[in-house]
């Protein structure tokens, strides 16, 4: 999903977080949760090209043109890991914060970036050895719908 529509997305969420928590840092790590959580795209990126090229970076990323993707920040396991540190932190806030903000990250992800059913569980990514194919299917012109 392109950023922009991460922005459009997170903004009225954040809103919704400020509003319901009264909180501008809860606000605030909403916002910084559905829209930096791609910053993995830069491992990927660099992992493959030996270099940095922001504009390469998009376009290789839409085209879904990687030979294994990591993407180390997409993966459903953080959400129970969240609820578990909310009990041992006796703050139940953080938890839905970050899942609510999480979730509508990365469910529109999945829904627009032709993945795999599991391709957003880092186990199973990890179970095919992080190969792109199996992650995502990539059909001419890209794995983005949108």
């Amino acid at each position: 999903m392109k950023l922009e529509h991460h922005i459009a997305i997170s903004t009225p969420v954040s809103l919704a977080i400020l509003y319901f928590t009264k909180s501008y840092f809860y606000f605030f790590f909403s916002f910084c949760i559905g829209v930096l959580l791609d910053i993995d795209h830069i491992y990927d990126y660099v992992r493959e090209e030996k270099k940095f090229d922001l504009k390469h970076l998009f376009i290789k990323s839409y085209l879904g043109d990687f030979k294994k993707m990591y993407l180390f920040f997409h993966a459903y396991e953080y959400i129970p890991i969240a609820f578990i540190t909310g009990f041992f932190m006796n703050n139940y806030v953080f938890p839905v914060v970050f899942s609510i903000s999480y979730l509508f990250h990365i469910l529109p992800d999945q829904f627009s970036n032709n993945t795999k059913p599991f391709g957003y569980f880092l186990i199973y990514r990890i179970w095919v050895k992080f190969d792109m194919k199996k992650i995502f299917d990539v059909p001419p012109g890209g794995i983005h719908k949108i």
